[in-house]
């Protein structure tokens, strides 16, 4: 197993690394924890913590099925392809944000309770369009045949890392003066997903051609 890593560790890293990244993302699950930390308090931003993590669980087991059989057949150069076409395209399209305001968090509504907090948050990440694909995205770059305990391992760090993250940003933007010092600083987050995702997504596209063409 861990040699399996270690021969693969630049996959590995790349995953993670764009996983990280993706999580960290200023989106429809970050601005959801931190308005709810503002405006309801650390127990009901815990909620939509826990929902958004229920989300990820399922997104998480439906593209290691999917990625599973795909990689059986040659249709799994074609997800590496579109995969990473369409981080390029992200990338390009991210190239503006860096120009224009930061989304006003006050846009996503509190629900009141943590129940409906929790569901709150599992809704606002499956109904995000951009999960399944940056999980299919994603895991289009792990090595063929890998082992089972090895997928295991990175799917239980993809499920640690948001919800850390999302803890993470629930306790710390309760604290109002931490929330302007995030949004005077988001930027940088923006210009490290950018060099990323291109850099990954141009890889998985030369990689595919190769083995298609």
């Amino acid at each position: 197993m861990l040699d399996f890593f270690i021969a693969n560790k630049k996959a590995f890293i790349d995953i993670l690394s764009i996983w990280i990244l993706a999580v960290m993302m200023p989106g429809p699950d970050m601005f959801l924890v931190i308005s709810s930390s503002i405006k309801e308090g650390r127990p009901y931003a815990l909620a939509c913590v826990f929902g958004i993590v229920v989300g990820t669980l399922v997104w998480l087991i439906v593209g290691f099925f999917l990625i599973g059989i795909l990689s059986k057949t040659s249709f799994f150069d074609w997800v590496k392809f579109v995969g990473g076409s369409y981080l390029i395209y992200m990338t390009l399209k991210m190239l503006p944000s860096l120009f224009a305001p930061t989304p006003n968090p006050q846009d996503y509504q509190s629900q009141g309770s943590t129940k409906k907090g929790f569901f709150y948050g599992v809704l606002t990440n499956l109904s995000n369009p951009k999960a399944p694909i940056f999980v299919s995205v994603i895991l289009s770059a792990l090595p063929p045949h890998t082992p089972l305990e090895n997928n295991l391992i990175l799917f239980l760090m993809m499920l640690i890392i948001p919800t850390l993250w999302f803890s993470f940003v629930a306790q710390v933007f309760s604290i109002k003066r931490f929330f302007n010092l995030f949004l005077k600083y988001s930027k940088i987050i923006d210009i490290l997903a950018i060099i990323i995702f291109g850099a990954v997504g141009i890889e998985l596209v030369i990689h595919s051609i190769q083995k298609l063409f």
